[in-house]
């Protein structure tokens, strides 16, 4: 150690003492392991020889005596000779001097405080000359000499063909030029020089292109130089080689580590090689002293530094990568070779087995430091096995390739850390319960060292190494959860008692439920976070996921919770129905506190639901289906226990000789309308949709389609029951209300006013409901109203109509059309108008403008109702008349009956003549015995009008009669307006009735008036003869058959009867067919 410590004294105190006047600078290029790590030292520090021969003494740690002993043996020795090696190889785009645009080129090289000048050979006509010689220059001062390069142009002699090359001015102007120096005595041009000092190419050396310059003129572009140079040393050495550079090298760095530990009081960031100032320049100057080349030193600092601990990957790859450049040109000699070997099988095997034990050397709680270290590492693993030289190396070492080693060692690492972690939760286990709770503790622990591999370290080992290490460490875990979970899950569930054996079914089931908060639901979670790691893996690589079906191992809870979940809510429901007082929640709201409550529980299934997020998409959808069923049986369950209990308020009403519709009926009927539309966005609340979308991305449509459609069918069932359930509800209220409604419109019909009805029975209830309300409950509580409402009149009408008066009816009528108009008012909050006017009001409206009228006016519209459906062609035709009739302005009614032709009797008596079919006549076209009756009709208006008739003409088709019948009867005259001519064409029988084969009616207001002069001109009328037929539905037999107290309506009756109901002598003996009045019943 004295020894070597004596030579690198002698070193420093030859560079520095003796030649380096007592001081040392430390350049731009302070070692090359600074260089190589990026980290730039101060510029332009010196350094003193105390400070050098300080650092030494502590770095070997040597007592003052013997330090001084060996200071003074090293100043006893000879002084060595410092040299300059320098080689010029070559210069480029030197300025041109000659006729030719060329130069003649040479370099001079002087250290002036040496006085030896070296000169190259000329290069003529070039730009680029290229000399490759080698100078040696003597340094007397190794820290003040510099090294002073110039190139010069030598002139050529002035001849003939110097002359013949000029082509243009510039050439002349360099021939000129030169003739003109050579006339001076100037034998050469400088074109530039160098300038550089020696201490600069001691510690770095020069090797590469410089600038030329000259004095005056540093703008100008004068062409560049390419040197490389170093400086050497004679001295004689005790030990002379690399070795020295080691053990000096490997001193110097103790000293900078231990010294930087022991100063520090916080964490230091790793070592990235660089030293103090003092240790620079002893390295710098023992490497010159020694002679080393580049190559010798770079292996130096790889030796020692590969064997540090707690040093800069980042430096420590750099320095490689220099090493490795090296080897590649064969700059080593086959001892070196072997010390590089070595070093690299020592640096392979040490950082693997860093690895082994992967989160103390590089944890992830480090942040950014540590996954630089760890980028680097890999890095510099991954360059040792993809570099051929290095990898040659390494088999010569025995070792193997390298991504095998490191993925045999981050296994090893995994499972020593799987088996620790199971010994130390599993210790001591004895109950399920205790083991489950330990297990939860293991799937956590597995879920944070997962999460570590996926965003710390599989990066760097997929991107460095192209190892995937996320995918390898997750399947060895995933397959050792498997046994440690599984069976565990099975025999708790396959020891799980049925639900009805429990006596308190909700609190000793639930450990066995799926339930949020329970320890099985915490176990539950942890491996579906473990299993979402398999998203970053391969397609192929997460079948052979150990928990791919972790979720199949819970389904037995999942249903137990579906149980209790059922029988919870239920109970909850019911609860909340005894004990709602049926008030607003608030201002804001339209229904109570049951239907908040209720809304409450299945927003907690959905929560329950959406935490569970079953990743088994097909049977996701399966039990969300039983779900969705469930909690549409809670909301009819609901609707069922609120109907019980509108029930029972009502029978709480004192007064109970009428039922008023109350605020809390309102809140009933909004708290099913509430729970109906909950129930209809059940399907997009749970996330059926999204369910159903991955289904099909799973590649299975049609069972995707399928589950759609059970769940639509099953909401839709669910919202018509509920509106069911709705509708049984608004029956319910109005049923009870219904005889407060009959004795209110009673109570109008005979006041003859809507007062009674509306503004006291209805309006009160109807603005409650308004308020109160729901829209469409609003709407469905009316319409339920208007259609009670109408039966009501129409029961009121069946009643009164055979002994109330015309009068009556009419005040009816009225009440009927206010109640239409309270019901859908202008402003548009009740019913629409059109759609009220429904077939039973039309129909009710019709038969009481029927009842209103009188019984002439009734007759009158029952021929009116005759003529307009004689020109129905669906009317089957008994004969045609010709006649005509006019009004005279002399005021006369003349009728003339002029024919009858294809008259037809029917066969059968008990035919009745239909328009839409029925039972089919036999007719009989044989001539008959024909005449014709006119009468104008009703009689009562026509008191003095008696009826006429024509001549019998017998066995005659066509039938010519060619009569004229004239009454005393203006056009303006009573009766005119509504009344009729009747037209009857009969068969005349003799010794029986007279056959009716068809009769036409024809409204005298329709009836032309003439002069007595133009009657001629007035066309002939044709009239279709027809019989009255039942199913027609003449409104104003309807409204006759009611008056049976009436003897003019009686007797009409009567009449028409006969004309429906025709027998012939030898069909009197078959049954009768059903008479007028029982038919008008059975319509």
């Amino acid at each position: 150690s004295e020894e070597h410590l004596s030579c690198v004294l002698y070193s420093i105190q030859s560079l520095m003492g003796v030649t380096g006047g007592g001081s040392w600078t430390v350049g731009s290029s302070t070692n090359l392991a600074e260089t190589s790590a990026s980290i730039q030292p101060e510029r332009n520090n010196t350094v003193s020889l105390d400070e050098v021969k300080k650092e030494l003494q502590l770095a070997y740690q040597i007592d003052n005596n013997t330090f001084d002993r060996l200071v003074n043996e090293a100043n006893s020795r000879p002084t060595p000779e410092v040299h300059l090696h320098l080689y010029v190889k070559e210069a480029k785009d030197l300025r041109p001097k000659t006729v030719k645009g060329k130069t003649n080129a040479y370099a001079t090289v002087v250290i002036p405080s040496s006085g030896d000048t070296h000169r190259t050979r000329i290069q003529k006509e070039t730009l680029d000359p290229i000399w490759n010689q080698e100078f040696t220059l003597r340094v007397n001062n190794l820290q003040k000499d510099v090294m002073k390069l110039e190139v010069w142009h030598e002139h050529n002699t002035v001849g003939v063909q110097q002359l013949t090359a000029v082509r243009d001015i510039k050439s002349f102007g360099r021939l000129v030029k030169g003739t003109t120096e050579q006339a001076k005595h100037q034998g050469a041009h400088l074109l530039g020089k160098v300038v550089v000092h020696v201490k600069n190419l001691s510690e770095g050396g020069a090797d590469g292109w410089y600038p030329l310059e000259k004095d005056g003129e540093l703008a100008k572009d004068r062409g560049t130089i390419r040197l490389e140079g170093k400086v050497i040393s004679s001295a004689q050495l005790g030990q002379a080689d690399r070795r020295s550079y080691d053990a000096l090298l490997t001193r110097l760095v103790h000293h900078q580590l231990t010294t930087k530990t022991t100063d520090s009081q916080e964490w230091s960031p790793p070592w990235s090689g660089r030293l103090s100032l003092a240790a620079t320049a002893t390295l710098a100057q023992h490497a010159i002293m020694l002679g080393l080349t580049d190559a010798q030193m770079q292996l130096s600092w790889w030796l020692v530094s590969c064997r540090l601990t707690n040093i800069n990957a980042a430096w420590i790859l750099s320095l490689l990568h220099k090493v490795q450049a090296a080897l590649a040109i064969d700059l080593y000699q086959e001892e070196e070779l072997s010390e590089l070997r070595s070093s690299l099988s020592y640096f392979v095997r040490a950082h693997t087995e860093c690895l082994r034990d992967l989160h103390v050397n590089f944890p992830s709680t480090s942040g950014v430091l540590a996954q630089n270290q760890f980028t680097y590492t890999l890095k510099s693993l991954h360059c040792l096995q993809t570099h051929t030289s290095s990898r040659e190396l390494l088999d010569q070492e025995g070792i193997s390739n390298i991504h095998e080693l490191v993925t045999s060692c981050f296994n090893a690492h995994s499972k020593n850390w799987w088996t620790l972690l199971v010994e130390e939760q599993l210790r001591g286990v004895k109950t399920a319960d205790e083991q489950i709770t330990r297990v939860i503790k293991i799937v956590d622990e597995a879920n944070a060292f997962l999460s570590q591999a996926t965003s710390f370290y599989n990066p760097a080992f997929m991107k460095e190494m192209n190892i995937p290490y996320m995918q390898i460490t997750y399947l060895m875990i995933s397959k050792k959860i498997n046994p440690c979970v599984r069976p565990l899950l099975m025999n708790i569930y396959n020891r799980m008692p049925l639900l009805h054996h429990q006596e308190d079914t909700v609190d000793s089931n639930v450990q066995y439920a799926l339930e949020v908060g329970t320890s099985l639901w915490q176990l539950y979670i942890n491996l579906g976070r473990l299993h979402m790691f398999s998203e970053y893996l391969p397609t192929d690589a997460r079948t052979e996921s150990g928990v791919r079906e972790y979720h199949r191992w819970f389904s037995k809870g999942v249903m137990r919770w579906l149980e209790l979940a059922v029988f919870r809510a239920k109970d909850m429901v019911r609860k909340a129905v005894e004990l709602d007082n049926f008030e607003p929640v608030d201002v804001f709201c339209d229904f109570s506190s049951s239907a908040t409550d209720t809304t409450g529980i299945f927003h907690d299934v959905k929560i329950w639901w959406l935490k569970l997020s079953w990743p088994d998409p097909e049977h996701s959808a399966v039990l969300l289906a039983k779900i969705l069923e469930d909690v549409c049986s809670c909301g009819t369950n609901y609707c069922d226990l609120l109907r019980e209990k509108v029930d029972t308020m009502f029978h709480r009403q004192t007064n109970t000789s009428r039922v008023y519709i109350t605020q809390q009926i309102c809140i009933g009927l909004n708290n099913i309308e509430r729970i109906r539309r909950e129930l209809t966005g059940l399907p997009g609340h749970f996330g059926f949709d999204t369910t159903l979308e991955k289904i099909r991305r799973s590649g299975s449509p049609d069972a995707a389609s399928q589950l759609e459609a059970t769940v639509e069918r099953l909401i839709m069932s669910a919202t018509e029951n509920m509106e069911t359930k709705v509708n049984e509800f608004i029956e319910t209220v109005i049923h009870k209300m219904k005889p407060s409604l009959e004795r209110a419109l009673n109570d109008a019909c005979e006041a003859q006013s809507e007062v009674a009805l509306l503004d006291q029975e209805l309006d009160p209830a109807i603005q409650l409901l308004h308020n109160h309300l729901h829209t469409l409950n609003f709407q469905r509580f009316l319409w339920n109203l208007w259609e009670v409402l109408l039966v009501l009149f129409d029961d009121n009408v069946s009643r009164n109509a055979e002994r109330r008066k015309a009068s009556y009816f009419g005040g009816v009528y009225d009440i009927l059309e206010a109640t239409l108009k309270f019901f859908s008012p202008d402003e548009g909050i009740g019913l629409d108008r059109e759609e009220a006017r429904t077939k039973e009001y039309i129909g009710l409206l019709e038969l009481l403008d029927s009842l209103r009228m009188s019984t002439e006016s009734l007759i009158a519209k029952y021929y009116q109702e005759r003529h307009e459906e004689e020109s129905e062609a669906s009317i089957p035709s008994k004969g045609q008349l010709v006649v005509k009739v006019l009004f005279t302005r002399l005021g006369k009614l003349i009728v003339e009956v002029i024919m009858a032709r294809d008259m037809v009797t029917d066969g059968d008596t008990s035919s009745i003549s239909s328009k839409s079919g029925g039972l089919h006549p036999q007719f009989h076209s044989q001539p008959v015995d024909s005449y014709v009756k006119v009468q104008l009709v009703p009689q009562e208006w026509f008191p003095s009008a008696t009826f006429r008739k024509t001549r019998t003409q017998r066995r005659a088709d066509p039938a010519v009669y060619e009569e004229t019948f004239e009454y005393d009867l203006t056009k303006s005259d009573d009766g005119v307006q509504a009344g009729l001519l009747l037209f009857t064409l009969k068969d005349y029988n003799l010794g029986r009735s007279n056959t009716f084969i068809g009769e036409a009616a024809v409204p005298l207001v329709n009836l032309p008036v003439v002069d007595s002069s133009l009657v001629h001109t007035v066309p002939n009328t044709y009239l279709k003869m027809t019989t009255p037929g039942l199913d027609i539905g003449y409104k104003s037999l309807r409204a006759l058959h009611l008056r049976t107290g009436d003897k003019v309506a009686c007797s009409f009756l009567k009449k028409v009867s006969k004309r429906l109901l025709v027998q012939r002598d030898d069909d009197k003996t078959r049954p009768k067919s059903p008479n007028l009045m029982d038919r008008l019943r059975f319509s």
